[in-house]
């Protein structure tokens, strides 16, 4: 009697938990909804033209910048019903509501009558270095950013190099740190994508007997794909167009391709979109910088790099 006594009692207890749980999730469903729809409002915002609209703006804007430089590097934690990043629905709102400051931020840069002093381009490079600054090529990242997210990312440091260059230049290690963790990512995520594909092949046969996914999962982000690796390009083309403010970082930033195409090699879709900004970043370097990486690089990165180098001499340098 006693034992079913506390069997009744923990039962209860455990309907008690379930019942809290949800209400935990619904709450946290709606601060997630709440601050995403205050990001899209801070983006229409920044965007403002109007007089009006732009005076408030102007004297709210070192405020905002740094409210969503903070949502963009560290997405609140509380969007998790359990507190827990790692749980499936709290990681997604997490690459959400980085994405949404990081398209907010790009809409503030680009105003075009906002002034930014020098002092603002460490803010604007930590949000965009953020969606991947933990990865790294040694071991699996936890999470990788949506290719939506990746792609905000890019566009806000590309608005940086073509807008506010100034900005750019005056914290350039911050700017390549941003570029080193999306080219990671990429090589993790192309990786990533290969042997799903491989697996989806392998278990063909017995996926169809399989029994129907469960209701109420959280759907799978958007996989980053060749338009993440076109993103890298570009953004590589247009980092050696500032060859003069930049040149002395070029050789940083080809040690880093070279580590990718060691440690990550890409697939072959995703590498031929992606050569053509290795090869622009080649063109960035001046013959010494080139020869001290050779010179740091051990057998196999020498390899990797002379073969970057050969196809850089056949297929892109101008021989006019």
């Amino acid at each position: 009697a006693e034992a079913a006594e506390a069997a009744a009692e923990a039962a209860e207890a455990a309907a008690e938990a379930a019942e809290a749980a949800t209400e935990a999730a619904a709450e946290a469903e709606g601060v997630a909804s709440r601050l995403h729809a205050a990001l899209l409002c801070a983006a229409l915002l920044c965007a403002a033209s109007s007089p009006l609209h732009l005076a408030r703006l102007s004297a709210s804007a070192p405020r905002l910048l740094a409210q969503l430089c903070e949502v963009a590097v560290s997405p609140p934690q509380r969007l998790s019903p359990l507190r827990s990043p790692r749980t499936s629905a709290a990681s997604a709102a997490s690459d959400v509501s980085r994405r949404l400051a990081v398209q907010a931020l790009t809409a503030l840069l680009t105003n075009g009558q906002l002034r930014f002093e020098l002092i603002d381009a460490a803010a604007f490079l930590r949000a965009a270095g953020a969606p991947c600054a933990h990865v790294s090529l040694r071991s699996p990242p936890a999470t990788l950013p949506s290719a939506a997210t990746f792609g905000a990312a890019y566009f806000l440091l590309l608005a940086l190099l073509r807008q506010r260059g100034a900005l750019v230049h005056t914290a350039a290690p911050l700017y390549f740190s941003a570029v080193r963790g999306m080219l990671f990512a990429l090589g993790w995520a192309d990786a990533t994508a290969s042997s799903t594909a491989a697996a989806s092949s392998a278990s063909a046969a017995t996926s169809a007997a399989a029994p129907p996914a469960l209701e109420g999962r959280a759907p799978a982000r958007e996989p980053m794909g060749l338009d993440c690796a076109r993103h890298a390009r570009r953004l590589l083309e247009e980092t050696a167009a500032h060859k003069r403010s930049l040149v002395r970082y070029g050789a940083y930033a080809l040690s880093d391709v070279v580590a990718l195409l060691r440690y990550r090699p890409l697939g072959a879709a995703a590498q031929a979109e992606l050569m053509p900004g290795v090869y622009s970043l080649i063109g960035m370097c001046t013959q010494v910088e080139l020869q001290e990486l050779h010179a740091n690089s051990d057998p196999v990165g020498k390899r990797i790099l002379a073969d970057l180098l050969e196809g850089y001499q056949t297929s892109h340098k101008y021989r006019g």
